[in-house]
């Protein structure tokens, strides 16, 4: 840590608090100074890569990816199922539950990537990323506000397009760039 900023927390205080986050303001001091931050207290979320057939070329693995409607960008994006952690569930559980939600499949085994703070300057959102494999098909179970659309497509694929529809979604470029990472180091 650098050890020129000296950084207190004072207290907070609950300006929203919704269904999915809360908004609070977080009064600190730096150096002597005190001043607030607004913060959106998400909690944790997972993000599953679900690898359909793993193949020797990592980037030619073939993958399931969604395109979700998300209303607070406006548009379809192309993502990785994920989803919140609910109170007692562990991750696994949410892993897998979100999976069959939104893709059908269940996976067999799952393996944790790592764990990545998406947006750390305004909120506390922890999302643990994880690959899925050994997918047996099944039927989706969307939640009612969920528009999702299904793909299969290459990891090459999926990036290419996930470039072209700037900006890409972090999480899913994220699980990916790992994912290709950690198979060319095996």
């Amino acid at each position: 840590m650098d050890k020129n900023y000296d950084v207190k927390i004072l207290g907070e205080e609950t300006i929203y608090h919704g269904k999915r986050v809360t908004l609070k303001k977080l009064y600190i001091e730096v150096n002597g100074k005190e001043t607030f931050k607004e913060i959106v207290d998400f909690g944790e979320a997972v993000a599953i890569l679900p690898i359909l057939n793993e193949h020797q070329i990592p980037e030619q693995t073939e993958i399931i990816v969604i395109k979700q409607y998300r209303p607070a960008v406006g548009k379809w994006i192309i993502e990785i199922p994920a989803g919140v952690v609910e109170r007692g569930e562990k991750l696994e559980e949410t892993a897998i539950r979100e999976l069959i939600e939104e893709t059908g499949y269940r996976p067999s085994k799952l393996e944790k990537l790592a764990s990545i703070h998406p947006t750390p300057g305004y909120s506390n959102e922890i999302i643990h990323i994880f690959v899925a494999k050994g997918l047996q098909p099944g039927k989706p179970q969307p939640e009612p506000y969920e528009a999702i659309r299904i793909e299969k497509i290459t990891i090459r694929q999926a990036l290419r397009l996930l470039l072209e529809n700037q900006p890409a979604d972090a999480k899913t470029l994220t699980a990916m760039l790992l994912y290709l990472h950690f198979k060319t180091r095996t």
